[in-house]
């Protein structure tokens, strides 16, 4: 869910996935052997193999993968140099943070150099994510034509499942026009999050905006901080799925909570190539001039002809 850094990939089919990971972890044995026991433990994340067609893979790798920089056969006097370069850098970052992207960056950076197989963005994997560029595989072993997009994330696993979760529902529903994805359901919290002035990382958990401070490692006690911010009663199951948490938000929030929830939203979902959802398409147009909205993606009219406002995948202005 990082977005596309290569521009050179294709989407990937549901029945591809394995035989392409497959081939992409004999990659990493060869180039990580004695870390195999840590990437054979990697778990796919979001829409990935839910959906007929995925635009990427997202895998999660437990952070306690780099307790033993050894198992990854890295220069450890590269990666403290690497760390103090970070840490002079960094505003708010913490040691570990910055010693996790040091880490990253170190294999991101033997990837590169030793395989000519996979790509990776260097850059890119310093942001606590390794981005790669892998072949795709057919289920009977056929390399193909096309390439996939990679990203690992490297968490705690409980969080990274529950910060990329995607039920992968697509439609709303027969008569609705907008196709929602997962990364509806996670703009969505990030919005409910910064409208209290905390900032939601997929990576790592929630922040107070003010002060810096972690106050939420785990699906839990983000839960409850919701819970106790909007006085409220979100649950798991609520928080999954972006039509029970819309159902949620304008059932219980204020007048004032609701419309900058919905701004900070809109103005997130003007920088993505996602479809508008239906039950926000008006308040989209009633508040384009003054959120500055640029008129991204709006629904197929065809999918819905009564819905006037929607058109296919092109830019959207208001006369």
């Amino acid at each position: 869910m990082g977005g596309n850094v290569f521009g050179t990939t294709d989407k990937i089919n549901r029945e591809d996935i394995k035989p392409t990971l497959l081939n992409f972890l004999k990659e990493f044995k060869r180039l990580f052997p004695a870390a195999e026991p840590h990437f054979r433990q990697m778990q796919t994340l979001g829409s990935a193999g839910k959906k007929k067609i995925s635009g990427d893979i997202d895998l999660a790798l437990s952070a306690t993968s780099f307790d033993k920089i050894d198992d990854w056969g890295l220069d450890q006097r590269h990666v403290q140099e690497l760390f103090e370069l970070f840490k002079s850098r960094a505003r708010t970052s913490t040691d570990d943070q910055m010693m996790k992207r040091a880490v990253i960056v170190a294999i991101a950076e033997k990837i590169e150099e030793d395989s000519t197989y996979l790509d990776v963005d260097v850059k890119s994997s310093a942001a606590g994510a390794l981005f790669l560029q892998a072949p795709q595989f057919n289920q009977a072993g056929e390399q193909l034509d096309k390439n996939v997009q990679i990203d690992i994330n490297v968490g705690d696993i409980d969080w990274l499942k529950f910060a990329y979760y995607s039920n992968a529902t697509g439609k709303e529903g027969t008569t609705s026009s907008a196709e929602i994805k997962g990364l509806h359901r996670t703009q969505l919290l990030i919005a409910l999050f910064a409208n209290k002035e905390y900032t939601f990382s997929h990576n790592y958990g929630v922040k107070d905006s003010k002060t810096q401070q972690i106050v939420a490692t785990s699906p839990a006690q983000a839960i409850d901080l919701l819970n106790s911010l909007y006085k409220v009663n979100f649950t798991a199951e609520i928080l999954e799925d972006y039509h029970t948490i819309m159902k949620t938000l304008k059932s219980s929030l204020s007048k004032d909570d609701l419309n900058g929830i919905y701004n900070l939203y809109l103005k997130k979902l003007d920088t993505t190539k996602a479809d508008i959802p239906d039950n926000l398409q008006k308040y989209w147009i009633k508040n384009q001039k003054l959120l500055n909205l640029k008129g991204k993606f709006l629904p197929n009219k065809e999918a819905n002809p009564e819905d006037k406002y929607t058109s296919k995948l092109i830019k959207y202005q208001i006369k």
